[in-house]
């Protein structure tokens, strides 16, 4: 049998042989049957072959006595001590076939060693009339186990362990099988290796990466700005005891990338004596965990880990995520991988280096004080903008490199303003990171791939469609087939290597990142138009007011005011710590108060989306907060979406409507102190959500009940603009704490609307209904008579700007409806709509 599949064989494989063909020895029988097999895997303990069979229920020793009895029936006699060498029993050809079918199932699911179930599953794939007899009689339901060993097989991927490899399994010629039939089965590249030597530390191969190896050089980014942080990492990892530093910080600081540079360091041999020569493993977690179906397996293999690290003083594990070792792989009964760790951590004997954020280390490392004191903490603080540009800079020649594009100072620039300003809810240098390659990755889709990138690809599905053919050859035992099959993948193989080889060639750049590429990508993930962010501030700024002034009428004053503070804060001389401006909006209802809210969000933030309204009269009662924050722990609805925080969230960006905020609850108002002063809430789940780029407006008609009531009114009334606005700021420092109205930027009071107000109004409207007329070839004309006999119509003291919609509807759509439907009204016609005698004419 070739040696290098013997490698192959699990230490529990080659125990069954062995003791199969002990048994064979012992009963005189010249062959090694199938039934020894299967008596000898049901009796090989702690494998999975051996569990499978067990909970078949078969029962070993009836099947030892069935055995012996076939043998006596056959005049067999057992083997005495000194027998003879013609005597050594053999593979039947059925047991071969079992062997290279194991082999096969193996390869078929990609495992890196053949095990006791892939020979329990090549047993079962025989069908063997005397074994159907055994598990006749056994009553044993052949479907049922041949179910579960395939969910074995799919479920379970292990690492080559062939420490305790038995050095002579038998005489040379006893595990034969036909070499050309196994190498049919074996990929190309898997044949042509030769023998590997047997490693001394599998464990560690199998389930960690070398950082400091030359292939993880290659694909580790430099690390910039960091030296204080991997100066005290170096520190702890030469103390004595405790030498188990953990990096702290939030996602996307940069933990992970100053472990890779204590790798490079490693590397470059730039570190102190102490840690020269040394290795710093990642430890893939996930990978230890998979395929972990029975009791015991999980321990064992990282129980192995463990041993080899204690074996190799110069290896440093490197856990990302470190907290998920608390409770991982546990079961009733058996320790999870904290547990596992925590001597080995405590006695010295393995150096570790772990990385979470702040969060999980308290709610998990924490919480377990022995675990706890194994570790050093080192707080990984957020970089600043200047930093991150410094970072991007160091890291550009990579991203052109793999991108084939050219990046510009200007969009490294960009991407870490327009990190700040729109993606707060993330960390430098991380967000701009994702900026910058994100928009070479655009550039890079748009440009179209090499020629040599789309032949590999027709390579790489051609060679995966060949073994797909030679897997299916070797199934139906067509080896000769299967074996030109295999020349030709190996011919593929050559080829594919050398396309890569072609298509790893940097090509001449294909797209060059500015400013404007950068806009884009953080358009499309904040919903802002690109055009909006790519504005330069004044001119985007400069014709605000009449843009504001056409869509709130009669609020000069308002829209003045309002656009001088929008300009200052765009100007950058507003505090960074605050909203963008906060405002509070005072007047009758129907002046324009939402209006304007509405008008901001479209002109200034980018788009009608980006208004975020909230009715105040629904958060009357103090436990209503929670509709804004989320419930807190233990209640129903915690951690579902909330109207406020999950909303800034989403669209940092936006103009954040408290309307009629007189009617909220005194508790529930209490959240816009916290808003106002530092621009940023806290909701109920700890998370923080930031105000900073939000324009935050609250509206309230304190006041109005007076001027409805005549004490208060039209400046005909007697009452000058300004004596209503002081009365109006009275009434709404009466009714709202000073501690509220002192944080706010500006108290602006809406005055009441005039009659030319509203006939400016019906007009803009009349203009928004031939608009959507002209699409039938329709239109209205109305004469100034009847803009002033509609604008008498209106109810302005209680409803305002509001009921000039409803009279539009009753005296012209109703009618021009009417005689549309009548067809009194033909295609490029007009309404004409006059006023006689206090009356609407209509022609």
């Amino acid at each position: 049998m070739d040696h290098n599949i013997i490698e192959k064989f699990t230490t529990h494989l080659k125990s069954v042989l062995v003791r199969a063909y002990t048994l064979a020895h012992e009963l005189g029988q010249s062959e090694i049957t199938l039934d020894h097999l299967l008596w000898s895997l049901s009796t090989e303990r702690g494998c999975l072959g051996a569990e499978l069979l067990q909970k078949a229920e078969i029962n070993h020793e009836e099947l030892r006595r069935a055995i012996a009895e076939e043998a006596k029936k056959h005049g067999r006699e057992p083997a005495s001590e000194g027998g003879a060498e013609s005597n050594v029993p053999v593979l039947s050809d059925t047991t071969k076939r079992a062997i290279e079918k194991a082999v096969l199932t193996a390869n078929l699911y990609e495992h890196k060693y053949i095990g006791t179930e892939h020979l329990l599953s090549g047993i079962l794939q025989l069908e063997d009339e005397r074994l159907l007899q055994i598990f006749l009689a056994e009553k044993i339901d052949l479907r049922r186990l041949k179910t579960q060993v395939t969910t074995a097989l799919k479920s379970t991927s292990k690492f080559p362990d062939l420490a305790g490899e038995l050095e002579e399994l038998a005489p040379g010629d006893v595990l034969g099988l036909p070499r050309e039939e196994v190498a049919a089965a074996l990929p190309a590249d898997e044949a042509k290796r030769g023998k590997r030597p047997s490693s001394k530390t599998p464990a560690l191969d199998f389930f960690t990466v070398d950082l400091t190896g030359e292939e993880a050089q290659k694909r580790i980014d430099p690390v910039i700005g960091r030296e204080k942080e991997i100066e005290r990492l170096i520190q702890i990892l030469a103390r004595r005891t405790k030498n188990n530093p953990v990096l702290l910080g939030e996602a996307g600081v940069g933990k992970t990338a100053i472990a890779e540079g204590l790798a490079r360091r490693i590397a470059e041999n730039s570190v102190p004596d102490v840690l020269k020569g040394r290795h710093l493993l990642a430890l893939d977690l996930p990978l230890i965990v998979a395929g972990t179906v029975y009791r015991g397996e999980f321990e064992g293999r990282l129980k192995q880990i463990i041993d080899e690290v204690k074996s190799r003083p110069d290896a440093i594990l490197f856990i990302d995520e470190v907290h998920n070792i608390t409770g991982m792989g546990s079961a009733s009964g058996s320790m999870d991988a904290a547990n596992i760790l925590k001597p080995a951590l405590s006695r010295g004997e393995i150096r570790c280096i772990g990385a979470t954020t702040q969060g999980e280390y308290k709610k998990f490392i924490e919480s377990d004080p022995a675990l706890e004191r194994r570790f050093q903490p080192i707080l990984i603080g957020e970089p600043s903008a200047e930093e991150t540009i410094k970072i991007l800079f160091g890291l550009r020649e990579k991203y052109q490199s793999f991108h084939a594009v050219t990046i510009s100072d200007e969009a490294v620039e960009s991407a870490v303003k327009l990190a700040a300003r729109h993606l707060q809810d993330k960390m430098f240098p991380d967000k701009a990171i994702d900026l910058v390659d994100e928009a070479a990755a655009a550039a890079r889709v748009a440009a179209g791939e090499k020629p040599e990138t789309n032949r590999l690809k027709e390579l790489e599905a051609e060679i995966k469609n060949l073994r797909a053919k030679k897997s299916q050859a070797v199934r139906n035992e067509r080896y000769a087939q299967a074996l030109e099959l295999k020349e030709k993948e190996l011919s593929l193989t050559q080829e594919i290597a050398h396309c890569r080889k072609s298509a790893a060639v940097p090509r001449t750049p294909v797209a060059a990142i500015g400013r404007k590429e950068i806009a884009e990508v953080v358009s499309r993930m904040v919903g802002i138009p690109a055009a909006s962010i790519l504005a330069e501030e004044g001119r985007e700024l400069t014709d605000l007011e009449e843009r504001l002034r056409a869509r709130v009428i009669g609020q000069d004053q308002v829209t003045s005011g309002v656009t001088e503070y929008l300009r200052r804060a765009r100007a950058g001389l507003t505090s960074a710590n605050r909203p963008l401006a906060s405002f509070l909006f005072l007047g009758p209802s129907g002046v324009g108060k939402t209006s304007l809210a509405a008008a901001i969000a479209e002109e200034v933030m980018g788009g009608a989306k980006s208004l975020i309204r909230l009715d105040m009269s629904e958060f009357g009662e103090s436990f209503t907060v929670s509709k804004l924050l989320g419930a807190p722990a233990g209640y129903v609805g915690y951690r579902e979406t909330t109207k406020l925080t999950d909303a800034v969230k989403r669209r940092p960006y936006s103009v954040v409507l408290f309307d009629e905020v007189e009617k909220a609850h005194a508790d529930v108002l209490n959240i816009l102190l916290q808003i106002l002063e530092n621009g940023e809430l806290n909701d109920a789940t700890g998370r923080t959500v930031h105000f900073k780029n939000a324009v935050v407006i609250l509206t309230s008609n304190i006041g109005a009940e007076r001027w409805r009531k005549g004490s208060l009114g039209f400046a005909a009334n007697g009452l000058a603009p300004e004596e209503l606005s002081a009365d109006m700021r009275r009434e709404a420092g009466e009714n709202f704490r000073p501690e509220l109205l002192n944080r706010l930027d500006k108290i602006f009071v809406f005055r009441p609307l005039q009659k030319t107000d509203i006939e400016k109004i019906i007009q803009r409207e009349l203009t928004e209904l031939n608009r959507r007329l002209a699409e039938r070839e329709f239109k209205v004309q109305l004469t100034k008579k009847v803009l002033a006999l509609l604008a008498d119509s209106c109810d302005v003291a209680e409803t305002g700007a509001r009921s000039v919609r409803r009279i539009l509807q009753e005296k012209i759509e109703s009618v021009l409806a009417a005689r549309l439907l009548a067809g009194e009204i033909k295609k490029g016609e007009a309404l004409k709509v006059d006023a006689r005698n206090g009356k609407l004419t209509y022609s």
